[in-house]
């Protein structure tokens, strides 16, 4: 059988029960449409586990980095995405689970057993480097936008990765089962295999729980995301088989209380892992690949199309959790990379995702980043943005490593134009050095960065 078997589907909705469930049909939409645009093979002797996108700051050239659970992982510059090209292999670290931040990734092992996790400077992605400091063992690693990390199994350990990006400050330490999590603005979705938690983190060395779920027909709280408006949450149950359903669906509106009020069965695979941008929800189905659904209505979720990844067309107790590993659709050019064990890294664009211009139902542009003025500078200099309606803006400056030097902004702004003005000196209010920054403002699902010189 190919292992890239496309199928495009259709959902009949029981909207009585809020049910969806999966058929093959013949009608089509053209929002949220799979194309295939590359792929990249590894050695065999690769575990393949999860993947995740990073920008160089210095090049701005995208890369997918592939996690092997044998150990490391892989650097692909994917800036052609029909032709990514691997340009490193990271040893002397784990890959089970990985995420950047700046210009450094953290990753794990997958274990609790005092396996610990490492920290790789990919500065130069060409030539990685793994770092001495080690931290928290941990199946599962997330990153919050403001450089909280989160490891989850056993429990939830909390860091601050901004202050000192190769040693991570320990801020809190939950004691609970932990397997994934999802960091969304001041929350933190604590999938909790048996339960789910829903922690306010809005100051990381205190978290405090404000609502959750344990629904005894769930099987394994997985993993999961929030809608756009923040009032559905969408979660993965791993060891659901039909005709449990796979994705379960809840009102968090009142977070303290959240409702079921929907769910996905898909007969075909179990589901792995799922990320939500804009309208789209973007699934991996490990022996069914990758599946998107229209979540314009987010409590009536659509499928829409599907890529088949997988060379793998039923579930045996040797290949339930091979296939698809996950779906990241983060990346600034629009492309979806999605990781299969074992065929590889797969590229995607789908229509309507945010960064293509062949969508067919356009997407907004929430905010536009401008070049800052002047630029070279000295001693201050004005950056400006717009946005198209209400939303939460940050602006930040980092260094050429990475590391924040100022935070600018953090607050609700209306929509119009913007301006913040640097005077070049960092948090504590020292002046900083001669050089290259780079400012970054990130505005509800949409982030921007730009470069500029300060010249003394």
């Amino acid at each position: 059988m190919s292992v890239a078997r496309r199928i495009s589907n259709r959902v009949l909705i029981a909207l009585a029960s809020c049910v969806v469930t999966l058929t093959p049909g013949s009608l089509h939409a053209a929002f949220g449409d799979i194309t295939l645009v590359g792929h990249l093979s590894f050695p065999t002797l690769t575990r393949i586990t999860n993947v995740w996108g990073h920008v160089d700051p210095a090049t701005g050239i995208e890369y997918a980095l592939v996690g092997d659970w044998l150990g490391g992982f892989y650097i692909v510059d994917v800036s052609d995405p029909a032709n990514p090209v691997q340009v490193s292999k990271v040893t002397g670290a784990p890959g089970f689970d990985l995420k950047p931040f700046g210009t450094y990734v953290y990753s794990c092992d997958g274990d609790a057993a005092n396996r610990d996790s490492r920290i790789t400077d990919i500065s130069n992605p060409l030539v990685p480097v793994v770092l001495p400091a080690t931290f928290r063992s941990a199946h599962t690693i997330s990153i919050s936008t403001r450089g909280i990390l989160f490891t989850e199994y056993v429990g939830v350990g909390i860091f601050d990765i901004v202050s000192n990006p190769e040693a991570p400050d320990s801020l809190a330490y939950i004691l609970n089962q932990g397997h994934d999590s999802t960091p969304r603005g001041d929350r933190l979705y604590d999938f909790n295999g048996g339960v789910l938690n829903i922690w306010d983190v809005a100051n990381p060395a205190a978290p405090v729980l404000i609502g959750g779920d344990n629904d005894p027909t769930v099987g394994y709280y997985h993993g999961g995301d929030e809608s756009k408006d923040h009032n559905t949450l969408y979660v993965c149950d791993e060891f659901a088989v039909t005709p449990t359903p796979d994705i379960v669906i809840y009102d968090i509106s009142n977070p303290a209380s959240p409702t079921r009020i929907g769910q996905i069965n898909d007969t075909t695979s179990r589901v792995h892992q799922l990320y939500v941008v804009g309208d789209l929800m973007f699934v991996g189905y490990y022996t069914a690949g990758f599946k998107v659904f229209d979540i314009s209505t987010p409590t009536a979720p659509v499928f829409v199309d599907a890529f088949d990844t997988s060379p793998y067309q039923t579930e045996t107790t040797s290949d339930v959790y091979n296939g698809a590993y996950n779906a990241y659709p983060f990346a600034p050019s629009g492309i979806v990379y999605v990781s299969d064990h074992p065929t590889g890294l797969y590229l995607f664009s789908v229509e309507g995702h945010t960064g293509q211009v062949t969508g067919v139902r356009p997407t907004a542009v929430r905010a536009n980043l401008g070049q800052n003025v002047p630029n070279p500078f000295n001693p201050t200099t004005t950056i400006g943005f717009d946005v198209a309606d209400r939303v939460r803006a940050t602006l930040r400056i980092y260094d050429v490593r990475g590391r924040q030097v100022r935070e600018l902004m953090n607050e609700s702004v209306p929509a119009g134009s913007h301006s913040v003005v640097w005077d070049g000196r960092d948090d504590t209010g020292r002046a900083v050095a001669s050089g290259v920054y780079y400012y970054r403002l990130e505005a509800g699902p949409t982030s921007a960065t730009r470069r500029m010189v300060l010249l003394k």
